[in-house]
């Protein structure tokens, strides 16, 4: 605790009161107690730091599993088909995003941590919502993915435009590689 000192002021009215006293704090040093104090405080505030970076880094080595999982195309084809295994995934996502709030956000850098993963995670059940829902039905009822429909749109422009040079540049221009390719193989 810093003790005071008093310093007499002078005065240059000579008074019968006493002259009044100025308390001035003097800055002890830290004693060896505070110091250890300090110390005990930091490791157990780094400690608390890591062991939550570890549980946001699971939960994140969860996520790129499900990412890995959702861009199979059998996932993808599975998830359009079946209501049940869209639910499934989508609850595995649900649940990583219950683990990280579980995650008090007591330091800047894991709060900046937790929130890039929980977007991460939010982003993957975006896209797993928009697969579900990009089915295309077919004139005779059978469900089909937005490449089979493309890819048939560009059949169809290929047809209309005819062949020769202009054919490559058009293909090559509007319609994408796979149009190309499919070109020179024709040839």
């Amino acid at each position: 605790m810093p003790t005071r000192k008093s310093l007499k002021s002078p005065s240059s009215l000579p008074s019968d009161e006493p002259p009044a006293s100025i308390p001035i704090p003097i800055a002890q040093p830290h004693s060896r107690e505070s110091s250890a104090a300090v110390k005990i405080q930091s490791v157990y505030r780094s400690h608390l730091v890591r062991n939550l970076v570890k549980k946001i880094a699971t939960v994140n080595s969860e996520a790129s599993y499900w990412q890995r999982l959702i861009q199979r195309q059998e996932t993808v084809d599975t998830v359009r088909t079946s209501e049940r295994e869209r639910i499934k995934i989508n609850e595995a996502l649900m649940s990583l995003l219950f683990r990280l709030d579980s995650v008090p956000g007591i330091d800047p850098t894991v709060r900046e941590l937790r929130r890039h993963v929980s977007r991460r995670i939010v982003g993957l059940q975006e896209i797993l919502d928009a697969v579900s829902d990009s089915k295309v039905q077919q004139w005779d009822g059978f469900l089909r993915d937005w490449d089979d429909v493309l890819a048939g749109m560009e059949k169809e422009a290929c047809k209309d435009i005819g062949g020769g040079n202009d054919m490559e540049r058009f293909c090559a221009e509007h319609l994408g590689f796979r149009c190309l390719q499919r070109f020179l193989c024709d040839q």
